[in-house]
Formats: C-alpha cells, structure tokens, sequence
C-alpha cells in the first residue's frame, strides 16, 4: 500500500526549486546518480554536495512522484524484460521503511556496509534497528543493514480550530476523533496499517500487533471511528481541510507545517499516546557494482550535521540525528508551533510499521474490509 507524504500545494519557492533540481539533472554523466521522490531531498542541499570541498564529477537525479514509481524502477533493475532498454542505474534509491521487506524478500537491493559512514555510531539505536533485517525483511539485531535513513516524520492531529466549539476548541488525543461535533467531519488516511495502528495507539496497544482484535474495546472504537469518517484519503487529505468539507484530518506532520503558517485558523497535536512513525531511506540497487566514494560521499552527507539544519530549513522536516533530541533544541523551523514536536516521552510510545506475518496480515486485511463495509 502507498502512503503518500506529499503536500497537495506547492510553496512560494516551488519555481526556484525546480530551476535548481533542473541543474542537477543536466549533469546526466555525473558520477553519482540518484533515484529520490521528487523534493524529499531539497534542491539547495543538492546544491551544497555538488559544493562541497574536493567533489568531482556530477549529480545527477531521477525525481519520481510517487513510491510506486521508485519501487518499479528497483524491479526493472532486478529483472529486466528481454529486448528491453533498462532506465540508467542509480546508485541510491529513496524508500520509505513500510516498502523495505517487501523489497528485500524480492532481492531488490543489496545490503549495505556502514563502516565507512563516520556518522553512523552517532545515530539513536532506532535507526539500526529500523534497518537492520533478515533476508525476508523481518528486523532483526543479527540481520545484515539494508539502507541508510535521511528523513523521518511522525503522524499528527490537524484541525480547524473555529468549526470546534468554543468551550473545547481543542483535539489533543486520537480519542477526540469520536467526539460528536466531528461526525462525518474527520478524514483518515486510505491506509490500513495507518488507521488500524492509530486506533491501538489510541487505546494504549501497539501498533504492529498480531492480532488487533485481540485488543479490548477495538472494534466499539472502529465503529464509532467509522461514523466519524468523511472519506479515506491519502492523496488531497490537506486540501479537504482547507476548503472546510473536514474539520480534522490525520497527516504527516512536514506536510502539514508549511499549512500552519499559511492558514492561522488550524492548529495541530500530536496525541500523547503515541503515534505512527514514518522514515525515509536510501537504499542501493541489488544489480549496482559496489559502491563509489562518491556514493559514500553522499551517505555522510545525509548524515551530517549540516544536512539537518538545511533539511530543517528547506525542507521543514526531520533529519535521524534529530531523534531523541528536545523538540526545543530542533532547528528553528520546526519548532513552531511546539504542538507539532514529538517529545521523548511520546517519541518513546511511538513505532514504525513492522512487516507481520502471512497470517497476521489477513487479520489485519479482514479488520479493514469490515471497517470500510
């Protein structure tokens, strides 16, 4: 399943970005190429490593729309048609962590050796343990280390603040979804995994649990949730709100800041039970040669502490190194409004979509399609 992350507005400085990504692209026998979603990396950062101290050669970069997109083009590389001209091979593709095992069980992509990434030792344990995994993708301590994350963002409570009643003109649980002035006013994310996990989390469970039904009071809270739902969307959630058809929708909270400074009536929360974590990755081709320097290069650049603070600013999301920190201690940019950060406590209730069973996958399926019916 597709969980969509992109904004469904463009910013102000949508043009200027394309005019530098456009830059990069002419360097089409650089030395290093990239497979990302388009912008997950912003074009001033691209700048700076083509910038950098002692770098040769170029950049060039494939922008997808969509992780369909880039997870095609690693089946391609993989097994390509007979007769057929395959698309010029990247060194890194970008991948969301929900995407990783399927990608590994299919032999998609190699694994990885970090020792290189002078970075690396610096990153929360989470981060390891995220991509560390057997070869059928499961994580594991003992698993080799499939990909290298460079961004990450968590799932939050949007809401128009003026439709809610004065006396509680606020939402700051998953719970809140269920209150009666947001009947058929609420849009969830078209996601099984998304909606089923925040549901747990609102009810103190996990959210990668075998056998969500097995949770007390979750089917009466899915079927209250249900008559709350406007529609399941993962593609124009935002613009739903904007244009008043929803008073709340669930989102992912960079897409959701650069809507909170254009639109004042909105204001946002992330429930203190914990919420769905989302993170992006690079990952490398299985049929790529091993890697460049200048392949390495571009991991340590990711990994840096510069990088952050321009992810921050350009891009108003989250780099790894930021995990654990105090949203207080954030770049700037992300530290308003301070609803928005996830704090230890939270982050520490929070979880990442794990891969499940065959048979837990179905019971999951099953919740859904009697949810959706």
């Amino acid at each position: 399943m597709l969980m969509n992350r992109r904004s469904f507005l463009a910013g102000a400085g949508g043009v200027a970005l394309t005019t530098l990504l456009a830059g990069c692209q002419r360097a089409s026998s650089g030395d290093l190429r990239l497979a990302m979603l388009a912008n997950s990396v912003p074009a001033q950062l691209l700048r700076a490593f083509e910038q950098l101290p002692d770098r040769g050669g170029g950049l060039s970069i494939s922008p997808q729309d969509s992780l369909v997109e880039l997870y095609s083009l690693l089946q391609r590389w993989h097994s390509q048609p007979e007769g057929a001209t395959p698309p010029p091979l990247a060194d890194w593709v970008s991948l969301a962590d929900y995407w990783l095992a399927p990608a590994i069980r299919q032999g998609l992509l190699q694994p990885l050796d970090v020792t290189a990434l002078t970075a690396w030792g610096d990153l929360a344990a989470v981060w390891p343990d995220l991509v560390r995994r057997t070869a059928e993708g499961i994580p594991d301590g003992a698993g080799s280390l499939w990909a290298v994350p460079y961004r990450w963002s968590h799932l939050v409570l949007l809401y128009d603040s003026t439709r809610l009643p004065r006396s509680a003109a606020q939402l700051t649980t998953w719970a809140d979804l269920l209150r009666p002035e947001l009947a058929r006013r609420v849009v969830l994310p078209d996601h099984p995994r998304l909606v089923l996990g925040l549901a747990q989390k609102a009810l103190g469970a996990a959210a990668n649990g075998a056998d969500p039904a097995a949770v007390a009071g979750l089917a009466d809270f899915l079927d209250r949730l249900q008559r709350q739902v406007r529609v399941y969307d993962s593609s124009r959630y935002l613009e739903t709100l904007i244009v008043g058809d929803a008073t709340a929708v669930v989102a992912w909270a960079d897409d959701v800041l650069p809507m909170l400074r254009q639109y004042r009536q909105l204001a946002v929360a992330v429930p203190p039970e914990g919420t769905v974590l989302s993170a992006q990755l690079w990952v490398r081709p299985e049929a790529s040669p091993a890697p460049s320097p200048a392949a390495m290069d571009w991991l340590n650049f990711c990994l840096g502490a510069d990088f952050a603070t321009q992810l921050a600013i350009f891009g108003q999301t989250l780099s790894p190194l930021l995990w654990g920190e105090s949203p207080q201690q954030w770049p700037e940019p992300l530290r308003s409004p301070p609803q928005i950060g996830l704090d230890r406590a939270i982050a520490a209730r929070s979880e990442f979509l794990l891969p499940l069973t065959a048979e837990a996958e179905n019971r999951y399926g099953q919740l859904w399609q009697t949810l959706r019916a």
